[in-house]
């Protein structure tokens, strides 16, 4: 912020009485309207982060809930039967790759979400860097003209627009909500799939109750499914997991360009009013 008073002295210093009128009219507004607007923004970035945060506990309690199910419920299988049952061998390895991807999907979440809100980060200091830059160019600019009546009006008449530039960072605002709303609205069919998945997966393990404990033949057959259904539920977390990454990337897209858009926008405004200050001060003849 003290960049912009900056800007706004050095440019009064150097363009008489009626340029430091202007630097600081403009200067101080434009510094109003940066609060105004960064107030304003840094309310939606909380709300991004605290939903992204929030969503992400959510799931992550859903897929420790299910890898608390899946260890405990195999642990104690292959305690009773283990010894009878070779399939439970290469079962007990499929849970340890369960657990890994489990891992990876939550470790995998958490780096895109902080990616991200590193992202908007960069973009508000690149929209306010960029602000800064442009405003001072053209102040400079404006305040290289001798200061005639027909200059002076020309500065004046355009100070309104060029103090109101900073109201651009409010736009990317509503492009955040949507990824604020976007989160909120996937999350309930995330945590949800996982769940079905956990049901699945004690739906099966019930059936285990039809066989007797002497029944070698039922048995066999209920292990022997055992592995390729909790394959199936593992392949369908990995869908799950895609799912959420595909929903975080093309989100994040959004945001980067959301940004780029507004800084090209706040640079046309720039290049639009210091070309109206020049027709005005200089009118064809």
């Amino acid at each position: 912020m003290n960049r912009w008073l900056t800007v706004a002295f050095l440019v009064a210093s150097a363009g008489g009485a009626f340029s430091l009128y202007s630097a600081i009219s403009v200067g101080s507004t434009g510094l109003a309207n940066m609060a105004t607007n960064l107030q304003s923004l840094s309310v939606v970035v909380n709300n991004y982060y605290n939903a992204l945060n929030a969503d992400r506990t959510m799931v992550n309690a859903s897929l420790n809930d299910l890898g608390y199910y899946v260890n405990v419920t195999y642990a104690a299988m292959n305690k009773t039967y283990g010894a009878t049952q070779p399939n439970l061998v290469s079962m007990m390895q499929t849970i340890a790759y369960f657990n890994q991807t489990l891992g990876y999907g939550e470790q995998s979440v958490h780096s895109m979400i902080s990616s991200d809100l590193s992202q908007v980060s960069s973009n508000v200091q690149q929209l306010i860097d960029s602000i800064f830059q442009s405003f001072s160019m053209s102040l400079y600019t404006m305040s290289s003209y001798d200061q005639s009546y027909t200059e002076d009006k020309c500065i004046a008449k355009n100070m309104t627009q060029m103090s109101q530039i900073p109201n651009s960072l409010g736009k990317l605002g509503p492009c955040l909500q949507q990824e604020v709303n976007t989160a909120n609205a996937i999350t309930p069919t995330i945590v949800a799939t996982i769940k079905l998945l956990k049901s699945d997966l004690i739906a099966y393990n019930n059936l285990l109750k039809i066989c007797q404990p002497t029944s070698t033949t039922c048995l066999d057959q209920f292990f022997t499914g055992l592995s390729m259904d909790l394959s199936n539920v593992q392949m369908a977390l990995s869908f799950v997991q895609q799912y959420v990454s595909y929903i975080q990337m093309d989100a994040s897209s959004r945001n980067r360009i959301c940004g780029e858009l507004v800084r090209a926008e706040i640079q046309d405004q720039i290049t639009n009013l210091q070309s109206t200050v020049q027709r005005c001060s200089y009118p064809q003849m």
